[in-house]
Parts: C-alpha cells; structure tokens; sequence
C-alpha cells in the first residue's frame, strides 16, 4: 500500500485525536521528563523560546509559567484552538508571556529572533521528505540569534518494527480521562511500514467509553512518520548550520542508546 495520498498530519485534525492528544502524550514513556529539560534549557540558553508544532501547548504554556516568553507555531487550527483556550486557566502574567500563531514549521518567518527554538516529541517526524526536514531545519537556523540554541527530539528507530509487515509495538493503548472519568482506547488498525522512503504510517480508531464501559464517541485517524537514524540526523545538521552540543537517549540526559530517544542539544554556527 502507498502512503503518498495520505496526509502525514491527519490525526491532528481528528476531533478525538485533538481532545486527548495531551491525555495520550503525557503518559507517554518517552516523553518523562520532556517539560522539566526543556525548562532547564531555557535557564541555560535563554529567556524567549520559540517552539515548533507547539501544538496544545503542553510544553509552552509550561515553560510560559516557569516565567519564560514563548512563542508557538503550529500548521493545525484544531490543535491551536485547544492550546488558546487553556489561556482561561493561567495567570495574566503567565498569558502575556505566550504567542501561537498558525504556521508551517518548513516555511515559517518570524519577526523576531530567539536565542532557543524547540521542537518536541518527535513532531520532527511528520516531515515525511528529506526536503521537508531541510527546509525546516534552515527555517529554525534563521529564526535563531548567533549561537543560539535548538532541541530536538526524534525516535531512534528499532529495525525490527520497520520492515514491511511488522507489527505496532504499542498496538493499543487505554487510559482514564482525569477530566470525565472516561476511559479512552487508542487501537492501531494498520501499520504500514516503507523502509525505501524511511516511512511508517498508521491507522488509529479512538473509542471513548463512559464509565459503564458504553461507547459514546469514536473516529478513524492516522499518522505518517518519517524516521531517520542517529548518522543521517548528523548530516542534516552539519548541512543546515549546526553543530552537536549533546546527545542524550532520554530526558535525564543518559547517553546514546539503540532504540530509545535521540534527544539533540544544537548550536547555530
């Protein structure tokens, strides 16, 4: 099966999808301990952050509360829809330190610089061409004081879950919405791996059921990652301006390691 026709980004458009994204992500092994580095390099390089696929702001309005500025771009209306209205639950002080605008992270020109720019949870990934990743890449280079700083945080691909054929390693997923109480079941129902173009793309249907365990909402989304091994993600940034400051597996900063994360602490040269 071909993955060309399917929009890379779909599952962030998904009503379901959007309404537990953070449900999802924050519990996400991966993901322990994201906000706190992403804090602690902000104190280290810099007080205005720029934050690419910022999404539902999980992690800006974070860092927005730890008393720095932060600015969000986002390609998906939905997503930044959602991450605006968590605005009612902040301070006016922590309100006025945040800006979500609605932008192509490949594309993308600000009127301002920053001295850090992030990109989180793997969202690098849904640049499914090697030209996509360039051209961001160059994007965030722009955007960036000299020197400044850029972090970023792909998978480091398992093969075995790459070959055509293989099986999700996570096929579903059930949690508890702290919110409604609801439990909330993410099932993979295709996975369809492309080794030639480094393209993994999955078929979700999301079930919310309520606490007899009815179903009352459900949809079908998907998702298209591109992965990308430690050497290649090297070369993408000598070629776009930046060199390695660190390398980290996860978010308590352990060293490289096969499978896990490749967490990237950059420098603009």
């Amino acid at each position: 099966m071909q993955t060309d026709d399917r929009d890379p980004n779909a599952y962030y458009q998904s009503k379901l999808g959007v309404a537990f994204y953070d449900l999802f992500s924050g519990a996400a092994p991966p993901a322990k301990g994201d906000v706190d580095f992403y804090a602690e390099c902000a104190r280290e390089f810099g007080d205005r952050v720029l934050e690419l696929a910022t999404g539902t702001g999980r992690v800006l309005w974070a860092l927005a509360r730890a008393g720095f500025e932060a600015v969000g771009i986002d390609a998906s209306d939905a997503m930044l829809e959602l991450a605006r209205a968590k605005a009612s639950s902040e301070t006016p002080g922590t309100r006025s330190r945040v800006r979500f605008l609605q932008m192509d992270m490949t594309s993308f020109d600000l009127d301002q610089s920053f001295r850090l720019a992030i990109v989180p949870f793997r969202a690098f990934q849904h640049l499914t061409l090697p030209d996509q990743q360039r051209q961001a890449l160059r994007c965030v280079h722009r955007s960036l004081k000299a020197g400044g700083h850029f972090v970023i945080d792909v998978f480091d691909p398992r093969l075995e879950y790459c070959a055509p054929g293989a099986a999700s390693p996570n096929p579903e997923r059930r949690l508890k919405d702290p919110r409604s109480g609801h439990t909330v079941v993410r099932r993979v129902l295709e996975r369809v791996n492309d080794p030639v173009r480094q393209l993994v793309t999955e078929t979700f249907r999301i079930d919310e059921l309520d606490e007899r365990g009815a179903t009352i909402a459900s949809e079908e989304s998907s998702w298209t990652l591109r992965w990308s091994t430690r050497q290649e993600m090297r070369y993408l940034f000598e070629l776009t301006g930046f060199e390695v400051v660190a390398e980290y597996s996860d978010f308590f900063r352990a060293p490289p390691a096969y499978g896990k994360e490749q967490l990237w602490v950059l420098r603009k040269i």
